[in-house]
């Protein structure tokens, strides 16, 4: 089986700069598109774009699409393509480790990958401040 597609959407341009940074980490990848909502788009510009992106991509193994938050227009219009097409799985919460987790893994299927990000969205919160204050060692900056 191949990768599945995948295709970042936010509001702005969350879900290209998410990508380009996980790119950074990870390196270039490929069957991958983003959609970004603007300010002075429609739903149906909105539609129009997310249905280009989902086109254009080879979608055999399936196809994921994360989206920033639920009930925006992103993930409504995502959940949209859901409803009309097999083998998608969408879903909100878009951060960068739940990024990386789900592009090193594109050869899963899609029940894999869905518990794997549900995984990796729950472990991608820490408070910083507070396993640093922890920290016997002052001199100490990593927390790793």
């Amino acid at each position: 089986m191949g990768k599945v597609a995948l295709i970042v959407a936010s509001h702005g341009q969350m879900a290209k700069y998410a990508l380009d940074s996980a790119e950074m980490v990870i390196g270039k990848q490929e069957n991958c598109g983003v959609l970004t909502v603007s300010m002075d788009m429609t739903l149906d510009d909105a539609i129009e774009k997310m249905e280009e992106e989902f086109n254009r991509l080879d979608r055999s193994a399936g196809t994921v699409i994360l989206v920033d938050i639920l009930g925006g227009t992103p993930s409504n219009v995502s959940g949209r393509l859901a409803m009309t097409h097999d083998n998608v799985l969408v879903l909100s919460g878009l951060n960068l480790p739940m990024l990386i987790d789900l592009l090193m893994n594109r050869e899963r299927t899609l029940d894999e990958i869905a518990a794997s990000l549900e995984e990796s969205y729950h472990n991608a919160f820490s408070n910083v401040t507070k396993l640093v204050n922890e920290r016997e060692d002052e001199d100490e900056c990593e927390i790793l």
